[in-house]
């Protein structure tokens, strides 16, 4: 593609433009001219400036911007594409060069078929106002996104201010944003209208909304993608491990992805969006997208069982696999922001652990896997035990490009009738056999949470135990803490493996009843962890950590963790308040 910069006078301008390459090879191009008039007139919206792009079904930039500046004599660029649909975007600003405010846009989609030529006038009231497209088929739960582009009473388009159109939908079968993305909904046909709100002018479209055929599946695997923070680089990466391995129609991937390119601007799009994964082994991005819905706070329990319950509805499976992608603290808040997992740095929310119940809406899932840092926690398992039968995650910080699903899940395509707890094991072995790995702290485990609560039962008698006989451990406690398995260790976070913890209480202590209760819930782990691994780096990893806290540290933060199920039903919250 190439763009044909400067100021471009109509008369004799060569509307034919040369694809790349040379030797006769290339493909025929055609292209858009976008000329200005610059009215000025009463009623309508001025400026000085404007910037004219060009982009494609996916919202990508066709070659550069286009820059017009304010001429009496009227103004123009061209801009070449290769045949096909496209998004006009036109941007007014109130000073030269795109200085000052944005004040007006023009937005409407084209078809671009040899020359093509859009008339905008600057300055002129506007006369009517045109939806495109006019009309539209989709498959319920798909969406479409509608533009409305205003024009004067010459037929020359007319900026509107920004966010000064409001959309409906006449009827109850679909819905419409306030951008206008549109998700259909039940099976019918539908008027979408936009309206001008400060002079009501009015246009429409409508919208076909046909069934949604789906078929019962063996595995639903339904990935939380928040990729709203420094993680979005790798979320690319995940994604097309995924289509690698999606060729097995009896287990689909189901995402909901969310970049912020205002945020990060490599970011390969803006917004969030649902995607059937489809298979596909090259770098680029093959899925299925089904809904683009725009802004959505990924960072708030609602979204997330709001996604779970959209899934379950809409891709029926005999089980269902729930991954979470993010940054994640533990079952803590971070203390300089306030986060624990699923960071969603556009809007500065993110999910409390003791808000995953609302989370999961009482939706139950075969597995729960973090990818995400920290989050393999006694704490963090008891809050979805009910609704997970098996929890897999990390006690470390795993490396940003996270799981490699194409090793774990060829082990579901090539296998969906086995075992879940068989299944689960590739989790493990997967982080395990990644090469670029190998010098990273690395740890996975799964947790059987069928018989999480004999452990529970023995952590809460542990607690007991140590309040009970907390002078006698009051200098052994702090060599315990030191010396045992740490994770991502900070001024307020003391995550402890439980074995080695265990292990350390029989071995540095002196106190029997310690040491018997120790080794209690050293047994009660082994039975409730199903798999673990880890590497050299972390040593004495065992699969589930915890917060090992002195009270000094944990006082700040005790109200939190009094939320959270695991402090409601064992006594550890009340050690931690007086932990030496």
């Amino acid at each position: 593609m190439r763009f044909v910069l400067g100021f471009l006078a109509f008369v004799g301008l060569a509307l034919s433009l040369h694809g790349c390459g040379g030797g006769g090879g290339g493909g025929v191009q055609t292209s858009l001219v976008f000329e200005a008039a610059w009215v000025g007139a009463a009623g309508g919206v001025n400026g000085r400036s404007m910037r004219v792009s060009l982009l494609d079904s996916a919202g990508n930039l066709v070659g550069a911007t286009a820059l017009l500046n304010e001429n009496p004599d009227g103004s123009s660029q061209a801009i070449a594409a290769t045949p096909g649909s496209y998004r006009v975007l036109a941007e007014l600003y109130s000073q030269l060069d795109l200085g000052g405010t944005k004040v007006g846009q023009i937005e409407t989609l084209v078809e671009l078929s040899g020359a093509t030529r859009l008339r905008a006038a600057v300055g002129t009231p506007l006369a009517s106002l045109r939806v495109t497209p006019s009309s539209a088929e989709v498959e319920a739960q798909f969406s479409r996104q509608f533009y409305a582009a205003g024009f004067d009473a010459a037929g020359r388009m007319a900026f509107t201010e920004p966010g000064s159109v409001a959309w409906t939908v006449l009827g109850t079968g679909a819905t419409v944003g306030d951008d206008g993305r549109c998700i259909g909904e039940i099976p019918g046909t539908y008027t979408i209208r936009a309206t001008h709100a400060s002079s009501a002018t009015q246009g429409a479209a409508t919208l076909t909304v046909k069934p949604f055929v789906t078929k019962r599946t063996k595995w639903t695997v339904m990935v939380f993608l928040n990729a709203a923070n420094d993680l979005y680089r790798f979320s690319t990466l995940n994604v097309n491990q995924m289509e690698s391995v999606a060729q097995n129609p009896d287990v689909r991937f189901v995402l909901q992805w969310k970049q912020s390119t205002s945020r990060y601007p490599g970011s390969t799009f803006d917004g969030t969006r649902r995607y059937l994964v489809k298979p596909d082994t090259t770098s680029a991005i093959a899925s299925q997208m089904m809904q683009d819905m725009g802004a959505v706070d990924m960072g708030r329990p609602e979204t997330m069982q709001a996604f779970i319950r959209w899934c379950k509805t809409y891709f029926p499976a005999d089980r269902y696999a729930l991954v979470v992608w993010n940054h994640g603290n533990g079952w803590r808040r971070s203390a300089e922001l306030g986060r624990a997992v699923s960071y969603d740095d556009e809007t500065g929310n993110a999910i409390q652990i003791w808000e995953l119940q609302q989370a999961m809406g009482g939706e139950k899932v075969d597995i729960f896997a973090w990818d995400a840092s920290l989050m393999q926690m006694v704490e963090v398992a008891t809050e979805v035990a009910d609704q997970a039968r098996y929890v897999v995650g990390s006690e470390e910080s795993p490396p940003g490009e996270g799981y490699p699903y194409d090793r774990v899940f060829s082990v579901f395509r090539d296998n969906p009738d086995a075992a879940t707890a068989t299944l689960t094991k590739a989790f493990v072995d997967g982080m395990l056999a990644v090469p670029e790995y190998a010098s990273r702290k690395i740890t996975q485990s799964v947790v059987d949470t069928s018989r999480l609560q004999p452990l529970l039962v023995a952590l809460d008698e542990l607690a007991g135990t140590m309040i009970a006989h907390r002078e006698a451990l009051a200098t052994d406690i702090p060599v315990v803490r030191g010396q045992t398995q740490a994770y991502s260790q900070t001024f307020a976070r003391y995550f402890r493996d439980i074995g080695d913890l265990c292990d350390n209480l029989v071995g540095m202590t002196s106190v029997p009843e310690v040491q018997a209760a120790a080794a209690t819930v050293r047994a009660r782990l082994g039975e409730a962890i199903l798999w673990e691994g880890h590497n050299a780096f972390s040593p004495r990893s065992n699969g589930l950590s915890i917060d090992f806290s002195p009270a000094s540290t944990f006082e700040s933060d005790a109200a939190n963790y009094a939320l959270m199920r695991f402090a409601q039903q064992t006594r550890w919250d009340e050690w931690l308040r007086q932990a030496p």
